[in-house]
């Protein structure tokens, strides 16, 4: 097999891995009213249950957010490869039995056994495509990451929410996230830390020589605007449904189908914000990766902001008073994702190979503390700052404040695209 038929195989059998073990997280969304009724989440009150069931997603998360920095660091000591397989295997073990529990105790025990892989196989799969994939290409090498997780959402929904019982898609998931995991393990043999960098001198790790390429001034700007960037994404996540459904009038499944479209957009964007920027690079414009960047965050703040103050003919649910806003939503999305997997490309070009999963692990708890931080932060800004009285008012001015957000990433990329060139290594 040639070498390049080689790195399609390693990089088809990581999205399917990614697109797997994502799916343990998104069919929670449709499942969790059925494991209430089931009896493994308890809750006398709509309040209490719903509690108990967002302890099940957040201690997921935060069990991986915990101790993602530490399987950054093993990965750079020990091996990316290594640290992909040993938390997929913990994963699907975790996923199997998700589908075996028969109380909430379980329940919430194996899901935290999934998390320990969850969020913290992050790092050590950013610094793995770098390993694999040469620099020119890392676009659409990141771009495949980030395309399998959106799908992954589309695909959970569809098949514990439709196609299958939860249990049976559990383990199915699980199953999958082994097979997968297996074949990339084995399939990626010889791929070091870097590998796609031949010629380059690879030092041994030490902890304190990765130290300073977190002072790096491209890497500061990105630990600088990855807050601030991810925010209104996980704002949008969670509430952007709700938001269209009240602010527009229209009906829950209304609303779901352009959150959906939008959602399919963002696969678009990685896919088209990858290849671009690698297209430039190829061509030897050195800013390629920040101009792209900077030009879809730009673009895409403007649809965005658009569609959440559109002055929509309330309750009316035609196609030709959906299509404008909705278009906007798709264009939102679409543009602004261009961002994303150059951002993680620019990492890799501006720290050594050996150090990358230490600087990908901060990035990631980051990364994740923005999303986490979003679904909270534009209820409280409806309730705190712009408190009307009218509700729909007080959507549209904090839904507003949080996507402008991005003008401070949007400042952070302008510096990135002054500094990246000099960083890189």
């Amino acid at each position: 097999m040639s070498g390049r038929r080689s790195i399609g195989l390693v990089i088809a059998s990581l999205s399917l891995l990614v697109l797997s073990y994502f799916m343990g997280y998104y069919m929670l969304n449709p499942i969790m009213r059925t494991l209430h009724e089931e009896g493994l989440i308890p809750g006398a009150t709509e309040e209490e249950w719903r509690y108990y069931g967002g302890l099940v997603a957040t201690a997921l998360q935060g069990v991986g957010l915990v101790l993602s920095f530490a399987w950054g660091v093993l990965a750079d000591k020990y091996g990316r490869r290594q640290v992909i397989f040993l938390l997929a295997l913990i994963m699907g073990a975790g996923m199997i039995l998700v589908s075996t529990a028969t109380n909430y105790t379980q329940l919430l025990s194996f899901f935290l056994l999934f998390g320990v892989g969850y969020v913290g196989v992050g790092p050590a799969i950013y610094a793995f495509i770098s390993d694999a994939v040469p620099p020119e290409s890392r676009g659409r090498g990141y771009a495949s990451y980030y395309v399998s997780s959106v799908l992954a959402m589309i695909v959970a929904i569809i098949t514990a929410g439709v196609l299958l019982p939860w249990r049976f898609a559990y383990t199915i998931s699980g199953a999958l996230v082994l097979v997968t995991a297996t074949i990339l393990y084995f399939s990626s043999r010889g791929i070091t830390v870097g590998f796609s960098e031949a010629g380059r001198e690879i030092r041994t790790y030490k902890f304190r020589e990765a130290l300073p390429s977190l002072k790096k001034k491209t890497v500061l700007l990105v630990l600088l605007m990855i807050v601030p960037w991810t925010i209104p994404w996980g704002m949008l996540s969670v509430w952007s449904i709700d938001y269209i459904q009240t602010r527009w009038g229209v009906t829950k499944g209304t609303a779901s189908l352009v959150i959906a479209l939008a959602t399919l957009s963002i696969a678009i964007g990685h896919i088209v914000g990858g290849s671009l920027s690698d297209r430039l690079v190829k061509r030897g414009d050195l800013g390629g990766r920040t101009k792209v960047s900077i030009l879809g965050v730009a673009l895409g703040y403007v649809a965005m902001l658009s569609m959440i103050c559109y002055p929509y003919p309330h309750g009316d649910a035609n196609f030709t008073a959906l299509l404008l806003p909705a278009s906007l939503a798709v264009f939102g999305m679409t543009f602004t994702t261009f961002a994303y997997p150059n951002i993680n490309t620019i990492l890799s070009e501006v720290v050594v190979p050996e150090h990358r999963g230490t600087v990908f692990a901060v990035y990631s708890i980051l990364n994740n503390l923005g999303w986490t931080l979003g679904p909270t932060f534009y209820p409280w800004l409806m309730g705190a700052l712009f408190k009307t009285g009218d509700v729909v008012v007080s959507m549209t001015l904090a839904a507003s404040a949080t996507v402008s957000l991005w003008l401070l990433a949007l400042l952070m990329w302008v510096l990135i695209h002054k500094f990246y060139p000099g960083d890189k290594i």
